[in-house]
């Protein structure tokens, strides 16, 4: 299912103004998804995030660890967005925006309130320890309430697996038919086994008749099956096959040119003399 169909600027916009004095921005004629599965693949500081930050809160997709950087992100790209023009073919039932970073925070702040309300029932214990079971208990309740949500929401517990295995379950607990989910640049918490595993539940949600937008520049994520491939590079957006790809001709060339690789980055290799160069 292809619930936003494309975005576009609604000019006039302030070039000097992030997020449109991104290079990607600057000669951004608008994006149009055409299957179910997008790809946005590129290098670091392509303009993949702006995007895809963009075609969030177009969306209006909840975000996770919405506070500090990300709630300040929110803002900005909110006001953005106004200056955006946005096609639905019809509204998804929810719309969710993960990035590997305020997956992390989210971690912390989940480790964070997990600390409060252990400490809160200890204090209770002490507190109440020469008082009923029952004032107890209702002194305990909101605190142990806490824990026990916490520990039901998510098929294992995050903060005692994996960043990978915590990711997995985190986006697997979401999912649900006719939403709309972007993922930016998952791969960061993810081993490459893990990442087929992601693949996995993206299948699953196509099958639930949900929309995924993902940027990436894994070899692995790029790889769903007949999935609309973008490349941004140099500011440009461009449908490229997955072989053509920046990502996996640098990976070939690199598996099949290993040592010289190394050597021209001037990395020393085995029974090799390392050369310092000239003084």
């Amino acid at each position: 299912m292809i619930f936003l169909r494309d975005m576009s600027l609604r000019p006039p916009v302030n070039p000097t103004r992030y997020p449109f004095s991104a290079q990607v921005m600057e000669h951004f004629a608008g994006l149009t998804f055409t299957k179910p599965v997008t790809v946005l693949s590129g290098e670091n500081g392509s303009g993949k995030t702006t995007l895809m930050e963009l075609a969030a809160a177009g969306a209006n997709a909840y975000t996770i660890g919405a506070s500090g950087n990300r709630r300040e992100k929110n803002r900005l790209f909110k006001d953005a967005a106004r200056k955006m023009r946005y096609t639905f073919n019809k509204r998804p039932s929810r719309s969710f925006y993960f990035t590997a970073e305020d997956f992390v925070r989210y971690l912390d702040e989940r480790h964070e309130m997990r600390k409060e309300a252990e400490d809160a029932l200890r204090e209770i214990s002490d507190i109440y320890q020469d008082r009923g079971d029952y004032a107890r208990g209702q002194a305990s309740l909101p605190h142990q309430s806490t824990l026990n949500d916490m520990d039901g929401q998510y098929n294992l517990d995050l903060l005692e697996s994996s960043h990978g295995e915590g990711f997995l379950s985190f986006f697997g607990a979401r999912l649900a038919p006719n939403g709309l989910y972007l993922l930016d640049e998952p791969e960061g918490a993810l081993s490459y086994a893990n990442q087929l595993g992601l693949l996995a539940l993206i299948d699953r949600a196509i099958h639930m008749d949900c929309q995924v937008i993902m940027a990436t520049h894994s070899p692995v994520l790029c790889a769903f099956p007949d999935a609309q491939l973008l490349s941004v590079e140099d500011g440009e957006l461009t449908e490229t096959p997955y072989e053509n790809l920046e990502s996996i001709r640098f990976l070939k060339y690199f598996l099949g040119n290993r040592n010289g690789v190394m050597r021209r980055a001037g990395i020393a290799m085995p029974d090799e003399p390392f050369d310092l160069g000239d003084d």
